[in-house]
């Protein structure tokens, strides 16, 4: 009871910054972690050659969320927002004979020093939100990107795996091995940038 307590704790504070990521696989120049905790955690890093300003404006812009996540993602309306700042109904495609998967997810932008911007993620579901299909629990995460020398970035993108329900574990790792390269094929493919 008191793990499954402090793991709703650390799930609230979004990331946990005592989490230990194990090297997972490399693909397509994003390196992938895993932190294998209750629900694991999961990590990409890699590089893209684009200004950090430029991969901050697409991570900013709430309105297409839905276009940059397609087609994994079906809606992302956005239900309040403001500087920096967007509260969003997420409804994600699940193959069938399974439902799809919904969250009400709070994103925030922050400057941090030395050029650095963080997007941060937490679910926040407020009475009578819209709801379709399984409620996901737990929805959490940041896009940590750091300005580099000759218009490039680091990508450092870390989320909860938390798929919604309860799946046969190869689905699960199929699951988290997709997401972190995907993130990374999403922000190519939609600041027309060449994909390795």
């Amino acid at each position: 009871m008191i793990s499954v307590l402090a793991f709703t704790l650390a799930l609230a504070a979004g990331v946990p910054r005592d989490l230990v990521f194990e090297k997972w696989f490399v693909e397509r120049n994003v390196t992938v972690e895993i932190a294998r905790t209750q629900i694991p955690w999961l990590r990409g890093t890699g590089e893209l050659p684009a200004s950090a300003s430029d991969v901050e404006s697409v991570l900013l812009d709430f309105r297409g969320y839905r276009e940059l996540m397609a087609p994994a993602v079906l809606k992302a309306d956005i239900l309040e927002s403001g500087e920096m700042t967007a509260r969003l109904h997420m409804v994600w495609r699940y193959p069938f004979p399974l439902r799809n998967r919904d969250a009400v997810v709070r994103y925030r932008g922050e400057r941090l020093p030395g050029g650095t911007f963080r997007l941060s993620w937490q679910d926040e579901t407020h009475p009578g939100d819209p709801a379709e299909g399984v409620r996901i629990a737990h929805v959490a995460g940041e896009t940590t990107v750091v300005s580099l020398a000759s218009n490039r970035c680091r990508l450092i993108y870390t989320y909860v795996g938390d798929l919604g329900g309860s799946f046969p574990r190869s689905a699960e790792e199929k699951a988290w091995r997709a997401e972190p390269v995907g993130y990374f094929h999403a922000l190519r493919r939609r600041m027309h940038l060449p994909d390795p």
